[in-house]
């Protein structure tokens, strides 16, 4: 369906053309007028049968816009030209359609979408200036079909009110009221045009509407039932002299390549052509991939490009390719750059989720305290109001990249190896089908492109990419890669007891990594002595009153590699790799063989046996974690799943097991579920077991959504390779949303219901929530969003009744970015005397770039809580962290990270220098400073609050990626 808005335009910039071609120019008192063309509205409801509302609709507007005394070109010359050309076999016009269009006399287009939902009518018209190809004129209009005539009217009404002022202002008459232009003599069609044949128009290379295989389809990879509604296909073309990766498109192969020139918007104004002219090329070897990039502006002023690290790039204007490599509609592989060649990568997950969770303060105590995860629902971007798809940036890839910025916007080039991506195997001469997107993010507009069109109607992403043809006999080499680490440790300690800084002796280690392709699909991963220290502390979280443990996400590349494979359907965690504390040695395999993803990982946790006690039976001893993956592809986003977890640790053991899975219903439902066991052995609780189940069923679709799900985890429950916050309970919840698409200043809002309910498994009712919130987000990257909640929260055989609400907001700009969320209501002190108070926290961050070089930001959290009887703080919680960037080249960068906790009293300091070739060859040098009030530390040694340095450290860490 979305297709069809894409191929519209260039069927009407073709009939255009044939129009003009027959018609000639229009002439009123012998003085040419440049006519206007109003083309058929194309039909985006799924039901054929409303064809004619488009019809009717250009009927209505060209004989209106005549008797208002504009040059229009009369229905029967393009109703003419529709029937003498088979539209399915329309081909690209040579050059831009908008160059096209301005060369056979079109002046103006009237054009548009239409969508009907049973007899509600949305009609969506644009004004397209042929010259400039800007869309001069947007509206929408929402109309019951019984007032059709009546919304005819009011689109005349708003298109004469934009032409006529627009004709006089270029000096060009109307025509007297009520004349009919007929039909002149047909001037020569260029001969760019007239003398092309078949092979000419092939070798354009431009992509060409066709079709996702039908559900009878299927190919090694496990394709198999897919929608089958119109997509774009395009052949990327073979070259022999590869191009030099600096971003200037001076290489000779681009002047061959595979050319991409139609973009469509996907937000603000969904369906309708890209306000700014996108071009995009493309070519290969056996080797690499190679896109060039073109991202015109009409006003350079708007662009949004800086210098920064690797993987830094979100808040830039950018352009991004991604693959579906296996045509699974499963993962996809998104490679971005921006205008100074900086690069980023993610791995895309079907239902759009990063799958790391967050360590920012949530909008709200969301969940009401129920200790449990929150439910994943798409972050599609045709369904967010935001724009860009987003993926999990953790997976890193080996790419070149490069870009430069020019007079009318800026270019890049982009170089993807083939041993950077996964794919099936194909025998000689057997040709590769890949899904296929491209998009390009206008930060200063709100504005979205992609190539293949993008439908709010449609939950989640990957359904809706085009398809890449043409890719034959890639390299059968295997991917080989070594990647040794030095490590080096300066370190100093305070001793708490006698007040003593001690300066410890250098130490230094020496590890390596290798990663090897077994196939083209399938990775092993191997790790001895790893370096898992982390160059950057974890985001601050307000660890004070939390009844439930804090998540922090995993930031270490060996276990960040394939890690999407042992992701499940709910939202459980069965793997936390961030239990692997200091692993001796690791290993991994993770791929895919057919039908089949795989994924294993051992280690050697070295961490688990540095007890207190050194006559502990345990001390020095080692945990052993396994995990053990399998999921089968059916169809489209769906899969059936098994997992196996396993940690021991001398006599004691934590085994989990069980299934999980998720199938796509028609565009916008989805049903996900888990079922696991656990059997555990320890000291504490002896042996216990238990089953954990979760079930989810939701729908998405352009304006409503909704969910419902289940969760039951047994008392004896427990996984210690992943992330539990309790157990014990039994939790039904549901949610509805709406969200209207104003497609104005206003881009979308909409109000969210959910409703929770937690039972215990003896039948107590633990936690109750009912939950409103309304959203809006607007242009200019600015959104707002409230909410109000009534809870009951049962801690410690009392309930408490608590009202809460909050809001939340955001806006980005060039130079400056501003975010912020504040919470309040009533609390629960988790203490031994539990009581109600009042709770407020709040969060505030400030982002700046004062140059493209140069970038700093400001965070603050807060967390308080008020004792209503006494009127007494009982805890006033402040954290502030500053993290600031200078970017000297495009390689290195001098980073300084400042904390201060006013809880605990501690105060870190934080100076780290970075070279960064590629995703693995890297040089840190970096400075760590802690400090902590006297008294904080020990109050008989230090009188007063002054601060004292606990520790610091100077570190290095150099490591150099060798890939065969």
């Amino acid at each position: 369906m979305p297709l069809r808005t894409h191929t519209f335009f260039r069927q009407a910039f073709r009939l255009i053309a044939l129009g003009s071609a027959l018609a000639g120019p229009p002439t009123v008192s012998g003085q040419p007028l440049d006519p206007i063309v109003v083309v058929p509205f194309v039909n985006l409801s799924p039901q054929l049968s409303n064809t004619w509302i488009g019809i009717g609709i250009a009927k209505t507007i060209t004989n209106d816009l005549q008797h208002l005394g504009l040059a229009v070109l009369p229905e029967p010359v393009v109703h003419d030209a529709l029937t003498s050309v088979e539209i399915q076999d329309l081909e690209f016009i040579d050059g831009t359609v908008i160059d096209a269009g301005r060369t056979l006399g079109a002046r103006w287009i009237v054009a548009g979408v239409y969508q009907r939902n049973g007899d509600l009518l949305r009609i969506t018209t644009r004004l397209i200036d042929v010259r400039t190809g800007e869309v001069r004129e947007g509206f929408t209009v929402d109309t019951a079909l019984l007032d059709l005539f009546s919304a005819q009217d009011q689109i005349v009404t708003l298109l004469a009110d934009s032409l006529i002022p627009l004709r006089r202002a270029e000096g060009q008459p109307t025509q007297p009221q009520g004349l009919y232009l007929e039909p002149q003599v047909a001037p020569p069609v260029p001969t760019s045009l007239t003398n092309r044949t078949d092979m000419d128009v092939a070798d354009r290379a431009q992509p060409r509407p066709g079709k996702r295989p039908h559900s009878s389809d299927t190919t090694n990879s496990g394709f198999a039932v897919v929608p089958t509604e119109d997509v774009p296909v395009t052949t990327i073309r073979r070259t022999t002299v590869p191009p030099r990766i600096d971003g200037r498109l001076d290489d000779a192969v681009w002047q061959d390549a595979t050319h991409v020139t139609e973009f469509t918007q996907i937000a603000p104004a969904e369906g309708a052509p890209g306000t700014e002219r996108t071009e995009v090329w493309m070519a290969y070897d056996s080797a690499n991939l190679y896109f060039a990039f073109y991202a015109h502006y009409s006003n350079p002023g708007m662009m949004r490009i800086n210098r920064s690290d690797r993987d830094d790039i979100r808040g830039d204007d950018q352009m991004s390719i991604l693959f579906d490599t296996f045509l699974d509609q499963q993962r996809a592989y998104q490679f971005e750059v921006n205008g100074y060649g900086i690069q980023a990568d993610s791995l895309v997950n079907a239902d759009g989720s990063s799958g790391r969770s967050s360590g920012s303060m949530s909008m709200m105590s969301g969940s009401g305290g129920t200790g449990t995860a929150s439910r994943r629902r798409s972050s599609s971007m045709s369904n967010s109001g935001s724009f860009g798809i987003r993926g999990d940036d953790s997976w890193n890839a080996l790419f070149d990249t490069g870009g430069q910025v020019t007079e009318d916007g800026w270019t890049a080039e982009m170089a993807i190896p083939f041993k950077s991506l996964r794919y099936p195997s194909r025998n000689d001469g057997e040709p590769h089908r890949w899904g296929f997107q491209i998009t390009r993010r206008i930060r200063e507009k709100s504005e979205a492109q992609s190539w293949s069109p993008v439908s709010r109607a449609v939950a989640g992403q990957l359904t809706q990419f085009g398809i890449l043809e043409g890719l034959e006999d890639l390299s059968q080499s295997r991917n080989l890669e070594i990647l040794p680490q030095l490590t080096g440790l300066k370190f100093g300690s305070l001793d708490t007891d006698n007040g003593q800084f001690t300066e410890q002796d250098p130490t230094g280690t020496i590890g390596v990594g290798v990663k090897y392709g077994l196939t083209p699909n399938l990775t092993a991963d191997l790790t001895y002595n790893p370096d898992f220290s982390q160059i950057e502390s974890d985001q601050p979280q307000i660890e004070t009153n939390q009844r439930f443990a804090l998540f922090y996400p995993e930031q270490r590349p060996f276990f960040l590699e394939g890690q999407e494979i042992f992701q499940i359907s709910t939202p459980l965690n069965l793997l936390n790799t961030r239990t692997i504390i200091d692993p001796r040695f690791g290993g991994k395999l993770t791929g895919k063989v057919g039908n089949t993803s795989l994924g294993f990982i051992v280690a050697d946790d070295e961490a688990a046996g540095r007890l207190g006690d050194r006559n502990d039976p345990q001390f020095g001893t080692t945990a052993q974690t396994l995990v053990g993956r399998a999921r089968y592809d059916f169809y489209s986003e769906s899969y059936l799943g098994a997992i196996v977890t396993t940690r021991e640790f001398q006599e004691e053991h934590n085994r989990v097991a069980g299934i999980d899975g998720r199938f796509r219903l028609g565009q916008t439902h989805r049903l996900s579920f888990m079922a696991v066991g656990s059997s555990t052995h320890n000291e504490t609780d002896g042996n216990i077991s238990g089953p954990a189940i979760e079930a989810d069923f939701t729908h998405q679709s352009r304006n409503l959504g909704y969910g419902l799900a289940y969760t039951s985890i047994d008392p004896e429950f427990w996984t210690e390779s992943g992330f539990l916050q309790r157990v014990d309970l039994r939790q039904t919840s549901a949610d509805v949303s709406y969200r209207w698409w104003p497609e104005s200043s206003l881009l979308t809002w909409g109000p969210t219901f959910t409703f929770l309910r937690l039972y215990d498994h003896a039948g107590i009712l633990q936690n109750e929530q009912i939950q409103g919130s309304t959203s809006f987000t607007f242009v200019n990257n600015c959104n707002f969003r409230g909410q109000f909640s009534e809870n009951l929260e049962r801690y410690q055989e009392v309930n408490f009744r608590k009202t809460g609400y909050g809001m939340y907001g955001g806006c980005s700009k060039r130079r400056i970015s501003i975010f912020g969320g504040f919470n309040g209501g009533d609390g629960i002190l988790f203490a031994d005397d539990p009581y109600l108070g009042r709770s407020t926290s709040m969060n505030i961050g400030v982002y700046a770039r004062p140059t493209t070089r140069l970038s700093t930001q400001l965070t603050a959290i807060s967390s308080r809580f008020v004792n209503p009887v006494e009127n007494v703080k009982v805890f006033d919680v402040k954290i502030f962290r500053t993290r600031t960037t200078y970017q000297f080249t495009d390689r290195f960068l001098v980073r300084h990270i400042m904390d201060y906790n006013s809880r605990s009293m501690t105060l870190g300091n934080n100076l780290l220098l970075t070279y960064r070739i590629n995703a693995g060859t890297v040089a840190f040098l970096g400075y760590d400073d802690r400090f902590q009030s006297g008294t904080h530390i020990n109050d008989t040694l230090f009188l007063n609050r002054a601060f004292q340095r606990v520790n610091h450290a100077i570190f290095t860490k150099v490591s150099y990626l060798f890939r065969y």
